[in-house]
């Protein structure tokens, strides 16, 4: 064991956003090469003064957490290694083998907008609307927030849903017992034919949280650089968008090896992924330029889910700054056409047909709205 002060980690219990789970099992490995100690407090607003007053060195805290409370003060020391972002279908059967019209309760509108992308006749409600149907609205009231996924899968099991869509945080902080089916990236090439899932931002993040002049350098083999990465640009791109967008956006970003970006768009027949990162004039077909490549997916979908405004970008790491700020402003500005009105042409273009001057209405609704004539 190296030398030195003993480090003392502040956590909580699980809030069913991995962050205990992550910790504890940073702190068991990582304490076989340094003295640390983990201590749990109530909550993360005590937790916090804990940290301010002395009484620890470190608060292990989520990326929202991070967002929501009092950090005046503080610094984020460095990141976890990233926990899998994606959410999970919790049901006996895929996304694609429901029963048609089939029930699911689901809380997140972006994921609710996913799923009926995928899946136009399911019926997807809140846990509010599945405590109404199964006439249990007082007792559910009365749970706590921590209880009420493990409610809804008790309802699962006794039939009153076909599934229920959470982070996969939750599906492992409450120890459920049924299956799960990612909704993934689709990453694997025998999986292409499914529906892509860009998940809400900043999931599967742990922060270290320190006093401002922490060295960080002493927790440096605990964290994951590119997982920094990834919280600071994700991070960037939410605060970046119009408030009315935070809640129906995907936003994911991640580092990976180049070699793994090729061999999977070779295996998808991506030719503007091929065209961008390999040499045409190598006869191997090597990398343009190695290293590790930093690629960000964004997405927003209409209320039916049946119209996708979509941005997606590959860049080296030292360029991810710049590439991240580049793809939000193609992003907003795609939105702002597609949710444009366009009016009449007054000039006519050579070889379009006439109706091609007509007014044309938007081809996209963020939020529900009535028809337009």
């Amino acid at each position: 064991m190296e030398s030195g002060e003993r480090l003392v980690v502040l956590t909580t219990a699980s809030q069913q956003d991995g962050t205990r789970g992550q910790i504890e099992k940073a702190v068991s490995t990582h304490g076989k090469q340094r003295d640390l100690s983990l201590k749990q407090l109530p909550h993360v607003e005590s937790a916090l003064e804990a940290l301010r007053n002395g009484l620890g060195d470190m608060v292990a805290l989520s990326a929202f957490d991070w967002r929501q409370q009092d950090v005046s003060e503080l610094m984020v020391a460095g990141v976890l290694p990233r926990k899998e972002p994606t959410w999970v279908l919790v049901g006996p059967d895929k996304p694609e083998y429901l029963p048609k019209n089939a029930t699911l309760v689901c809380e997140h509108e972006l994921l609710r907008r996913q799923m009926l992308r995928l899946r136009a006749d399911l019926d997807l409600i809140s846990r509010d609307e599945l405590a109404l149907r199964c006439e249990e609205k007082a007792a559910y009231n009365d749970l706590d927030e921590l209880d009420r996924w493990p409610w809804v899968e008790e309802k699962l099991m006794q039939g009153h849903v076909a599934g229920f869509i959470v982070p996969r945080a939750v599906h492992n902080d409450a120890r459920m017992k049924s299956r799960r089916h990612t909704l993934g990236l689709q990453r694997d090439p025998t999986e292409q034919e499914r529906e892509r899932f860009i998940p809400p931002p900043l999931h599967g993040f742990t922060l270290l949280v320190t006093r401002q002049g922490f060295p960080f350098q002493t927790v440096v083999s605990m964290t994951d650089p590119s997982a920094y990465l990834a919280w600071r640009l994700e991070t960037s791109m939410l605060e970046g968008l119009d408030p009315v967008l935070r809640e129906i956006t995907g936003i994911h970003v991640e580092q990976r090896k180049l070699r793994t970006i090729i061999k999977s768009a070779k295996s998808e027949g991506d030719g503007m992924v091929l065209e961008a990162l390999v040499d045409p004039e190598n006869p191997r077909r090597k990398a343009i330029r190695g290293g590790p490549r930093v690629e960000i997916m964004i997405e927003a979908l209409s209320p039916e889910g049946t119209i996708t405004a979509s941005c997606q970008r590959i860049a080296a790491s030292e360029n991810a700054h710049l590439a991240m700020v580049n793809v939000l402003k193609e992003f907003t500005h795609l939105v702002t056409l597609m949710t444009s009105d366009h009016e009449g042409m007054k000039r006519g273009i050579p070889g379009m047909p006439p109706s091609f001057m007509d007014p044309q209405p938007r081809m996209m609704n963020l939020h529900d709205e009535p028809p337009l004539d």
